[in-house]
């Protein structure tokens, strides 16, 4: 093999790697979701396993589920509890609240940060989400976030304060 070639192929696996490394860093970050599930009968836990499988079979998104024990919808359902993750929080938070079981609620809350200081990959991903959201729990009730609703901003609040949520 000639000098010549040799540089020549050096230079090709250099330019592919340095072309790697580039598409490596330009590759987004999966935006983190976690989905709190106040339900209790079997028809709402196969729709949150469906949820959750969908989310994930996306790609975009890493999906945590924390079951909660609360009395009311309106109960906070990670009140007591420390958040996994430490110095990453969750980008978005998706509550099913008890009501959904029995009907008294429609709301499935979506709890972020104001829809103008959200990056635009989760802003992207918040609309994702939300179609979901809607087609697995069409007919039991239907996605809303903090552009909708006043409880999913007083949430955030909350969890901003404990960590929970960016």
């Amino acid at each position: 093999m000639s000098r010549q070639s040799m540089v020549v192929g050096w230079m090709c696996v250099l330019v592919v790697s340095i072309g790697l490394m580039a598409s490596a860093q330009l590759a987004p970050e999966a935006v983190r979701v976690l989905v709190v599930d106040e339900t209790k009968t079997f028809a709402s836990t196969m729709r949150v396993a469906g949820l959750v499988g969908a989310l994930r079979s996306v790609g975009l998104f890493d999906v945590g589920v924390a079951l909660a024990d609360v009395t009311s919808s309106y109960d906070d359902p990670l009140a007591g509890r420390t958040p996994e993750g430490g110095e990453n929080p969750h980008d978005l938070i998706v509550i099913l609240p008890r009501g959904l079981d029995d009907g008294s609620m429609r709301q499935i809350w979506i709890v972020s940060a104001g829809m103008s200081s959200l990056p635009p990959i989760v802003t992207t991903s918040l609309e994702l989400l939300t179609g979901i959201v809607d087609q697995v729990f069409a007919g039991a009730g239907e996605a809303i976030d903090v552009s909708e609703d006043l409880w999913p901003c007083l949430l955030w609040a909350v969890y901003s304060l404990k960590g929970w949520i960016r």
